[in-house]
């Protein structure tokens, strides 16, 4: 079977695991204090103290602000309501940024009231902000890394440099042949590189959805920041991170990186 003839039977695949992504549009401005934004000015209480890093105390930039009411419409009330933010410390001397839950990062949903902290200026650390004025939806696909999991299944021989491939969901059961005259696996499906809200995570490794520490459950992303898109900030080396929330205890939200 040729590499046409098997990425054309696996079409349905594909678009039984194809999901909408969002890629955000922005203007070169922080914007009202509850604005979804790339750093800028966050919303904080009134009486709140600026989010510090738990490990090495120093103020955390605001990385990313969602205002929840201001998704695309097949999102409003997914993620819960209010704002979601993801402080980051950038500090040299934390290095478990990468672990979700650790405290070098305060990643939370709030509900912004009236009464809003009117910060100064120059009062808190920040990168040029970004409004996020719209989203762009795209069509997303999952990573290879995630394929077993949905049951497409490469049995590789790196030995004699062959692959059979699998996928009881269309019929298919190739004959063993040589690596190089199959589809690659980014040929079949892949997921979006850059920032996106929503869609399949581009994972730089293996699969890392944390659980939730509440219920155990795996959770799911919401956003994916990647390095020096947005933001001019790099997650170890051109690293991808990603915030991720529980399906069931929306409060529980975190996010994590890894790098190749």
């Amino acid at each position: 079977m040729r590499a046409e003839e098997i990425l054309h039977q696996l079409d349905p695949w594909r678009k039984a695991h194809k999901r909408t992504a969002w890629k955000p549009m922005v203007e070169e401005q922080d914007g009202e204090v509850t604005a979804s934004k790339f750093s800028g000015m966050p919303w904080l209480a009134e009486d709140e103290l600026y989010p510090c890093c738990q490990n090495c105390q120093a103020p955390m930039p605001l990385f990313l602000q969602l205002n929840l009411a201001d998704l695309p419409a097949e999102l409003i009330g997914k993620f819960g309501s209010g704002l979601l933010q993801l402080f980051y410390c950038t500090s040299d001397d934390c290095d478990d940024g990468w672990k979700p839950f650790s405290g070098s990062k305060l990643v939370r949903l709030v509900n912004p009231s009236d009464r809003a902290q009117a910060l100064p200026a120059a009062s808190h650390p920040e990168f040029s902000a970004k409004k996020i004025i719209g989203w762009t939806p795209l069509d997303d696909y999952p990573n290879g890394v995630e394929y077993g999991e949905l049951g497409l299944i490469f049995n590789y021989d790196f030995s004699a440099q062959t692959l059979q491939i699998q996928c009881p969901f269309v019929g298919l059961e190739t004959e063993v042949m040589p690596m190089e005259e199959a589809p690659t696996a980014e040929q079949i499906a892949t997921a979006a590189m850059g920032d996106k809200l929503g869609g399949y995570p581009d994972w730089v490794q293996g699969i890392e959805y944390p659980n939730c520490p509440e219920c155990n459950r795996r959770m799911e992303l919401v956003f994916q920041l990647d390095s020096e898109d947005h933001l001019p900030f790099m997650f170890g080396d051109a690293g991808c991170g990603h915030i991720t929330q529980c399906p069931e205890h929306k409060h529980v939200v975190t996010f994590a990186w890894a790098c190749g």
